[in-house]
Formats: C-alpha cells, structure tokens, sequence
C-alpha cells in the first residue's frame, strides 16, 4: 500500500523535523519532497520564491513518480497553509495513492517564533506573523478527502510516526 503524507504548517512549525524523524526510522520506501530542498537545489537558496512555478512543477511530478512505488510513503514537507494547497492541489493524487493524510503543524505562535530563528535560514518575523495570521485549519470538505488528518499542538508527535512504521 502506499500513502501519501501532506504536511501543512507554517515555517518553523516542525514540518521538516517530523519528516526527517521518520526517516531516520523508516529507512526504505520513504521519500520526502520539500519545497525547501527543491528551492535550494535548483536556485542556492530556500528562500528564493523567484522560481516557484518551477519549484512547484517539480514537486508535484516527483509526487506522482515516487506514486510508483507500491510500499512507498510520500511526504509533502511545504507550508499548505490554505485550503487550495491541501485540498484543490492534492485530489489528482487519490487514484495514485491508496491513502492520503494530512499533518497540520499548528503550535503556539511563541514556540514558532523561537523555532523559526532556530532553523538555518529564518524567515523574516513580519512574513511569518502573516503566515501565522492566514494559517486556516482543515474544514468538512478536507476531514471527508483525507484518510487520516492529525493537528499537533505540541511537540508530542510520537504517535503519529508510529502510525508509518
């Protein structure tokens, strides 16, 4: 069976902490698309938005190619804060994928704050407290979609990867 895991929360949230710890403990047939690693792959830098459209047509091809992989677990690491992003986005992929689940990284604004100067390249306060403020949680439509949908709140994600091991 193989699943597709979308991750959806602002910068800073643990999106990519959360990938990279499962990961480390499912060693085959994971395969993680970042919106970051893509970025910085293709124009030296995470942050540079300049060539999203091609950042973007990357990721969702290398979603669709790693579909192949009947074992395989596929996760999404970009922000999806909106509705069209985790939803509009991400139906194409249901006839490819046997289930679909969605992450969404929603911490105290505080923690998020602290975690984004922690990363290696942080974001500019005022753009995160946008992202922050234009942040939306799932709705009936998104919880009828998703095979799974998991909201963290804190930094117990435990659980959750055990559920992919």
């Amino acid at each position: 069976m193989n699943r597709l895991i979308v991750l959806s929360g602002v910068p800073g949230s643990g999106k990519s902490y959360f990938a990279q710890l499962l990961k480390a403990q499912k060693k085959q047939h994971l395969y993680i698309i970042s919106s970051d690693e893509i970025r910085k792959q293709i124009l030296g830098d995470q942050r540079d938005l300049s060539e999203d459209v091609l950042v973007f047509k990357l990721y969702y091809s290398f979603t669709e190619a790693y579909s192949k992989d009947i074992n395989g677990t596929v996760i999404l690491d970009a922000t999806h804060a909106k509705k069209e992003f985790r939803l509009d986005k991400i139906k194409p992929y249901r006839k490819l994928y046997n289930q679909i689940d969605l992450i969404c990284f929603k911490l105290d604004k505080d923690v998020v704050l602290k975690q984004n100067k922690e990363r290696e390249f942080p974001i500019p306060e005022d753009a995160l407290n946008r992202l922050i403020k234009e942040y939306t949680l799932p709705d009936e439509e998104e919880y009828a979609f998703y095979d799974h949908i998991d909201i963290i709140t804190n930094h117990e994600i435990n659980k959750i990867i055990n559920r992919y091991l």
